[in-house]
């Protein structure tokens, strides 16, 4: 059986944890596999890029893209495992987290995806899509570290642009509630995956 590897993205407070936990949710209820993931892994390397995020270890942005691209080969033979046993990943962020990322912060667009050229690509992503000024709300109300608008802007047009290297995308409106968004997700999803069955 076909499987597929799903990265849930967006720019921060979008709300890709939330829906990648709901979404393979659904999947396992109904049958299917399921294997989650999520960037910054939970490793060594996870975990400093998690502290150099947290300003509790300086770094360059140079340095943090090429800790991102390390982390993520940790997770090749993993996500290629299961899709070979037939199991469906879903993953909160993947390598096109730091095509839009790193890109927007280095303006080395090329570069970025040298780095990355071993990373695992998603076969299908749901981009979450929010305001920068929802987005800034959101965190200010988690109490959580949240990007200066001017750089949540520069993503979010940077993903735009990734997102045209990709086959199959699925955008959703972030500003629903998050049953609403959920249910988008699963609805759009179902014309890629026409085997997937969501009914309650």
């Amino acid at each position: 059986m076909k499987t597929f590897y799903i990265a849930v993205e967006g720019i921060d407070g979008a709300g890709k944890t939330t829906q990648a936990k709901l979404l393979a949710r659904k999947l396992t209820r109904h049958g299917f596999r399921v294997m989650n993931v999520h960037e910054p892994t939970d490793g060594k390397i996870g975990g400093l890029i998690r502290e150099a995020l947290a300003k509790r270890v300086n770094m360059s942005e140079e340095v943090l893209a090429l800790l991102f691209a390390a982390d993520r080969l940790t997770l090749r033979e993993k996500i290629v495992s299961a899709k070979q046993s037939g199991v469906y990943v879903v993953s909160d962020r993947s390598v096109v987290s730091s095509l839009a990322y790193q890109s927007a912060a280095l303006g080395l667009r090329n570069w970025v995806y040298e780095v990355n050229r071993f990373a695992v690509k998603p076969d299908i992503i749901v981009y979450i899509d929010i305001s920068p000024e929802t987005a800034l709300k959101r965190l200010r109300k988690k109490s959580q570290r949240y990007e200066n608008m001017v750089f949540l802007r520069k993503v979010k047009n940077a993903y735009s642009r990734v997102l045209h290297d990709f086959r199959r995308v699925v955008v959703v409106d972030g500003e629903q509630p998050v049953d609403a968004v959920a249910e988008t997700i699963v609805e759009k999803l179902s014309r890629f995956i026409p085997v997937m069955r969501f009914h309650a």
